[in-house]
């Protein structure tokens, strides 16, 4: 404590000179300290204000992601409720359309396999060979097969196709028509929902 209080005393044994240089070093070490002070500050608020962007740059993608999520979600869904009400006839299909493009259809066998992860959901397929067929008619009937009325559940999982020796012209295709059902949906006799 004396050496504080001697301050003043020792300040006004100074010169005129030696009292400005004092006073303008005071200045100037608390010009100095408060930029280092403000530098600091102005620092802690950028790292602080690139954290809360990146926050909220993340939030944006969890929310992103969080939407994906439902709509996948909602996909499922949508395509289990498909399955639990598909009750179509894959011979019905295959017959009617290969009817309407002109073709006839021999024996068709029908195969029924349970899908790997999901317990309750059976995948029904049919074998198609056709032994003449021109590129027009195969198109419509794979057209004819998956579309309007097979709802999405009804694919040709495997397609075959030859050109034919005999008559470059016509093709032989083997084809693989899947529906999947469930294991307790039993098929309709028409091959369309009621």
């Amino acid at each position: 404590m004396a050496s504080i209080s001697g301050i003043p005393q020792a300040f006004g044994r100074l010169s005129e000179r030696e009292k400005r240089l004092v006073l303008i070093t005071g200045v100037a070490a608390v010009v100095f300290v408060c930029a280092i002070g403000i530098t600091a500050t102005n620092s802690a608020i950028d790292v602080r204000t690139k954290r809360v962007t990146m926050r909220r740059d993340e939030i944006a993608q969890l929310n992103v992601l969080r939407d994906r999520y439902h709509d996948a979600e909602e996909a499922e869904k949508k395509s289990a409720a498909q399955i639990k009400s598909n009750n179509q006839s894959l011979f019905t299909l295959v017959q009617k359309a290969s009817t309407e493009v002109g073709l006839p259809v021999p024996d068709l066998q029908e195969r029924r396999t349970p899908v790997k992860d999901a317990a309750d959901v059976q995948e029904v397929s049919v074998d198609v060979n056709l032994k003449e067929i021109s590129v027009d008619k195969l198109t419509t009937l794979l057209e004819k097969i998956e579309g309007k009325h097979s709802d999405g559940v009804v694919k040709v999982t495997k397609l075959k196709v030859k050109t034919r020796f005999d008559n470059p012209e016509m093709l032989e295709a083997n084809l693989t028509v899947s529906t999947w059902r469930s294991s307790s949906t039993p098929a309709t006799a028409e091959g369309i929902k009621p």
